[in-house]
């Protein structure tokens, strides 16, 4: 058999194994991500966890589930700042149940999530948003996707009212993978939209060129 001949009987293999794989596959989990999220929108809300200590440290992780058909968990993880960027991260991904209490019980042990009602979860990663372009910075590119979980949640119905930034005003606190320049940028962002004096900031010492 020629070395053209091998790679093509290869390729088909892995395609029969991919066609197999997919039939084994609820329905709904062999359409596009786009179509799979209707399906996802409408399964029962598995769990809303937020840190318990979100406001006194001003980020954290924060879970939304759903409970899937074939026993799966959709998961949608927003790492949210609540006193200055919003969703400075975000992710949509499906796992088996193990895999979603492993990565839950990570985020418990910690930073010790507690439940919440699933109107209220939206309200205050929405509202995190909301504030932190405000300021002029947009939320983590996979938001989009990760926020579509809450399909038809009601922010609305949630009569509790959060208060972001810290003291009044916003304040940014520098993260471990943030570069110098990236630090730089967010400090002149908010000296453009609200001036000198009227936001905090504390960055760590190891940033060389950084304000403090």
């Amino acid at each position: 058999m020629t070395k053209p001949e091998s790679h093509y009987k290869e390729y088909l293999a892995r395609k029969r194994q991919k066609q197999q794989t997919s039939k084994s596959l609820p329905v709904y989990r062999r359409e596009p991500m786009a179509w799979q999220m209707r399906w996802i929108t409408h399964a029962p809300i598995h769990e809303c966890l937020v840190p318990a200590s979100l406001f006194e440290q001003g980020l954290g992780n924060l879970v939304f589930s759903r409970a899937l058909p074939d026993g799966h968990i959709a998961i949608s993880v927003f790492l949210l700042d609540t006193f200055c960027l919003g969703a400075k991260n975000a992710f949509f991904t499906i796992g088996t149940k193990a895999e979603y209490e492993a990565h839950r019980n990570h985020c418990v042990t910690s930073q010790g999530l507690q439940p919440i009602d699933p109107a209220c979860f939206r309200k205050l990663v929405e509202g995190g948003v909301a504030y932190a372009r405000e300021l002029g910075f947009h939320p983590h590119t996979d938001y989009s996707m990760a926020c579509q979980i809450f399909g038809d949640v009601d922010a609305a119905a949630c009569k509790t009212d959060f208060e972001y930034g810290h003291e009044g005003r916003p304040l940014y606190i520098s993260g471990p993978h943030e570069s110098a320049a990236q630090v730089q940028a967010i400090l002149h962002q908010l000296e453009r939209q609200l001036g000198p004096d009227n936001f905090h900031f504390l960055v760590a010492a190891h940033d060389p060129g950084v304000m403090t």
